[in-house]
């Protein structure tokens, strides 16, 4: 049963000026229409519509402009009150259930919202890694995974990111936070943020980071923000713009801009030589600048990398199996995933003492070594230098197991967390130009637990903070 939610949407929004003076913030136009019906709409896309409107600064305008859409309570202390107050004022709408709260100047893309509501955690909090530390804003704080502070005193060395202020809360802890609410209202905490009750969350079922991973997200305190967030979203909503008839004209008249497709054309000419039918098929996505040489690379000459690979590896006594990427064309699209980049296998703990045979052998097919540690072994191809062979080391972890990225970041080790039973036994499968490859025995437990909804296609995301599994760690200072 999808979640219910709660916008706060009480605020006076004194910040944006002249924009509020007449008008709740909330019902602000973003490409023509108002802000709060962008945010109905995200939420009805992720399967939310039973929805609270949490409403304070001209509140009539709000329930006139949702016309029974959603449900609407007041706020009427808005102006000497914070969003702990707002936040109470829904509690009898969602009191043991689960939930989802936002602010009302805050925008999300569907997909960020889906990507909180996949979380295997029942109470998660949206995070922004890959923004700048801002002074003032609030940062979350890990330990094994868990949020364990989420303050605007989290020194840059300990915060793995900004909040991008979205939470979900589980049925299990919904009314212990809401009655903690009460009581911190009640201590006198009345200009207080619903922070101040997320002890009860870390001390439950625990509060979990989901990675905003490169999906906007815009939040609207000022003018310039606003700005913003329409011009970015007009930009990645709106149709192309018309190019008038000299515009073109200039466009093919311009001899510097015509080169670089013709460049990456005939790379790709030279690459796939040994495969023209197969090339051919993807030649008009790379003169259209859609599809890199890398990409090309991989669908082009992947499978035979791929079966000297195999071949190479079973002679050191190893016997790899598809993960990440390949192991999602594998099982989804019979194939390489169109946009992959390199190939990616796995091993267990067990078998990690043979891979110096099998680095020995690829070396001396030319294969260069990139990366070389106990958790992963990545090797690129001498005539295809963007081409890698990556192979990660699963080890048992905390009653499962786990894949570690400790080379991406000098600052924070990346941990993916795995059931037991996903890597329980091997199983075989049919791949690109039939191939034989072995795969986890559970593989779509493992794509449900990187991707969730694998079946579907979703927009690219940051490939450290994409998969739905990932635990950050924090290394200690030297």
């Amino acid at each position: 049963m999808p979640p219910k939610a709660v916008v706060l949407a009480a605020g006076a929004g004194v910040r944006l000026g002249a924009l509020t003076e007449r008008s709740p913030k909330c019902l602000l136009p973003i490409d023509g229409r108002a802000l709060l019906d962008h945010q109905l709409e995200t939420l009805a896309a992720a399967g939310i519509t039973d929805v609270t409107v949490v409403a304070g600064h001209l509140a009539d305008r709000v329930i006139e402009h949702v016309a029974g859409r959603c449900r609407v309570v007041r706020n009427d202390r808005y102006a000497s009150t914070n969003s702990i107050v707002s936040l109470h004022a829904a509690a009898d709408a969602v009191k043991g259930s689960a939930f989802v709260f936002q602010n009302a100047d805050v925008l999300y893309r569907p997909t960020i919202v889906k990507r909180l509501l996949r979380s295997p955690h029942a109470n998660a909090c949206l995070v922004d890694p890959l923004r700048p530390h801002v002074d003032g804003e609030f940062h979350v704080e890990l330990r094994e995974g868990r949020i364990v502070r989420y303050s605007r005193d989290v020194p840059p060395t300990r915060s793995v990111g900004e909040s991008g202020q979205l939470v979900k809360i589980g049925a299990r802890d919904s009314a212990a936070f809401l009655d903690r609410i009460d009581a911190v209202i009640a201590a006198g905490g009345q200009r207080e943020f619903p922070n101040r009750a997320y002890d009860v969350l870390m001390s439950g079922d625990g509060l979990w980071p989901v990675y905003t991973a490169g999906l906007p997200w815009w939040e609207i305190d000022t003018p310039a923000d606003y700005e913003r967030c329409a011009r970015e979203r007009t930009r990645l909503d709106g149709p192309p713009a018309a190019r008038s008839p000299l515009a073109l004209a200039r466009s093919f008249l311009h001899r510097p801009r015509m080169p670089s497709p013709y460049r990456q054309l005939a790379r790709a000419l030279a690459r796939g030589r040994r495969h023209p039918a197969r090339a051919s098929r993807h030649l008009g996505a790379v003169r259209a600048g859609r599809l890199g040489l890398a990409a090309f690379d991989l669908l082009v000459n992947g499978p035979r990398v791929l079966a000297e690979t195999l071949a190479l590896a079973a002679e050191a006594g190893l016997r790899p199996f598809l993960l990440w990427g390949s192991l999602l064309g594998c099982v989804r699209d019979g194939g390489f995933i169109v946009g992959d980049r390199d190939i990616d296998l796995g091993i267990l703990d067990g078998d990690a003492a043979r891979l110096r045979a099998w680095r020995a052998a690829m070396r001396a097919r030319g294969y260069g070594v990139r990366i070389d540690n106990e958790f992963k072994l990545s090797l690129v191809h001498p005539q295809h230098p963007r081409l890698f062979v990556d192979v990660d080391v699963v080890k048992p972890a905390r009653g499962g197991w786990a894949i570690t990225n400790a080379d991406a970041d000098p600052a924070r080790i990346f941990h993916y967390r795995f059931d037991k039973s996903i890597f329980a036994g091997l199983r075989i499968a049919s791949f690109v130009d039939g191939i034989e490859v072995a795969v986890p025995a559970d593989p779509e437990g493992f794509l449900e637990a990187v991707y969730g909804d694998w079946t579907v296609p979703e927009p690219p995301v940051h490939y450290l903070y994409g998969p739905l599994n990932v635990e950050v760690e924090i290394r200690s200072p030297r």
